[in-house]
């Protein structure tokens, strides 16, 4: 760090605060010399340790796939510094605190809608990432920042320090380790196998547990819980056990965000996203919207519908029914609005056209009817 004679400097960025401690460094409050821009400057600290290569090209790559990852739920990347003496990754200022900060403040779970909104964004944010190559590696309650304390429609998925793109980044791990947050890592990332889309999936089941529960998915946060419940492949406690007021449907969908094995997981966090829109139509829960006028997605009707089908009795014909009154909606609201959701023969492409301005809310700071599209695919995760 280099030091002005009145402020200390990042490069050229002004330091106007200390925020915390981050997993490679500290992370700073800031403002651009020029701009008045505030922003947030996570740093890591330069040594001549033996590790020091791999740290680095780590912390570069992470900043290198956030970077391209533009994405209104995800935290913009402004700048990169490299000094003899650290690394900085400059970024969107995110002054309302973490989820996780939320969820200690609350001291018990969240309430329903703030966790269904919250899950949504993120969801969206992972469907986006994955569609592009990237895999979070590392979502939880602490990499979900808010712009706005307590307004969950600001949250921002932050923090790729550990994220991987398989088909065009160099593997900067050891061999067989786990790359993650113990508590929120799927079965397949604590063995040290290689992580695919489906490990974000679950994590973000494991950070809606939290949400709705107000504790981890496991009896205890002790390591050797999680090697035992992953070994004796056993479900984390009912989420219903824990609160009574969660609707049976969106416990019924954590749950399969959270099963052990991924193949019986969510295939996508596309499908976790919309599948999360239908509970709260079902709840009669009013979402904020997202940037886009469009949602399109790619879907395998009878697959999917497989999928709410395995899901045994009552839950599994609650969720269909969730399902079925989402879709009704969409019908709705593209039928007033001249855009299309037709079904398509199986393996063809069924496209979903609807305004979030009518169903979701909007969201945007613009007038422009024609912003970003997001597409989404629903189907199952293929291996790489």
């Amino acid at each position: 760090m280099n030091t002005g004679r009145n402020t200390p400097l990042i490069g050229t960025y002004q330091v106007t605060d200390r925020l915390g401690t981050g997993g490679m460094g500290v992370v700073y409050a800031g403002t651009h010399p020029t701009l008045r821009r505030p922003v947030a400057i996570k740093t890591r600290r330069r040594s001549g340790d033996p590790s020091e290569t791999l740290q680095f090209e780590r912390f570069l790559q992470g900043a290198i796939l956030q970077a391209e990852l533009d994405h209104p739920y995800i935290a913009r990347v402004y700048d990169y510094v490299v000094t003899e003496n650290l690394q900085a990754l400059v970024m969107e200022y995110l002054g309302g605190g973490s989820v996780e900060d939320w969820l200690s403040e609350a001291g018990g779970p969240l309430p329903i809608s703030v966790a269904i909104e919250i899950g949504v964004r993120a969801a969206e944010a992972m469907s986006f990432a994955h569609a592009k190559g990237v895999i979070h590696r590392d979502m939880k309650p602490g990499n979900l920042m808010l712009v706005d304390k307590g307004v969950p429609e600001t949250v921002r998925v932050t923090d790729f320090g550990v994220a991987k793109a398989p088909e065009r980044s160099p593997d900067l791990t050891v061999v067989g380790a786990a790359i993650g947050t113990v508590w929120y890592m799927s079965p397949e990332q604590f063995n040290g196998d290689r992580a695919t889309p489906g490990a974000d999936v679950y994590s973000l089941g494991a950070t809606l547990y939290e949400m709705l529960t107000g504790q981890i998915p496991f009896e205890s946060a002790q390591t050797a819980e999680v090697f035992k419940r992953f070994l004796d492949g056993a479900p984390p406690p009912p989420i219903l056990s824990l609160n009574p007021y969660v609707p049976p449907a969106l416990a019924a969908i954590v749950d399969l965000s959270l099963a052990l094995d991924p193949r019986e997981r969510l295939p996508s966090a596309a499908s976790l996203s919309l599948l999360l829109r239908a509970v709260a139509a079902r709840e009669g829960i009013i979402l904020g919207g997202t940037v886009s006028r469009r949602l399109l997605s790619t879907m395998d009707r009878d697959a999917f519908g497989d999928l709410l089908g395995s899901v045994p009795g009552g839950i599994g014909r609650e969720l269909r029914t969730s399902w079925s009154l989402f879709e009704d909606q969409m019908h709705q609201v593209g039928e007033q609005s001249g855009s299309s959701f037709g079904a398509a023969d199986s393996g063809e492409i069924t496209s979903v056209s609807i305004s979030p301005l009518s169903l979701f809310g909007d969201f945007d700071d613009d007038d422009d009817d024609e912003d970003q599209t997001i597409v989404m695919r629903i189907g199952p995760i293929e291996e790489e």
